[in-house]
């Protein structure tokens, strides 16, 4: 058989799943599976890349580095007010 042919058994692409995935609802740190909401949470902990419910989620976010937490838009860096 010649380079570059192909044999007409072998298929070059591979037809889409039709098996449907379900992803647990469960916080993956403290496995609480009652929370309403979960958050993805990005950052250089150990749970990178992972849903947590909101109590492990604020706590991750606490360990990160100051500069870590201004690349997300909500965060303000808190320095007290003063009257003027």
């Amino acid at each position: 058989m010649p380079f570059g042919s192909q044999s007409s058994s072998v298929e070059l692409m591979p037809k889409p799943s039709t098996h449907i995935k379900k992803l647990a609802f469960i916080c993956a740190k403290c496995f609480n599976d009652k929370a309403e909401k979960l958050a993805w949470f990005v950052g250089s902990t150990l749970f990178n890349e992972s849903l947590l419910c909101r109590t492990c989620w604020q706590g991750q976010f606490n360990k990160l580095t100051e500069r870590e937490r201004k690349e997300w838009g909500f965060y303000d860096n808190k320095k007290p007010r003063t009257n003027k």
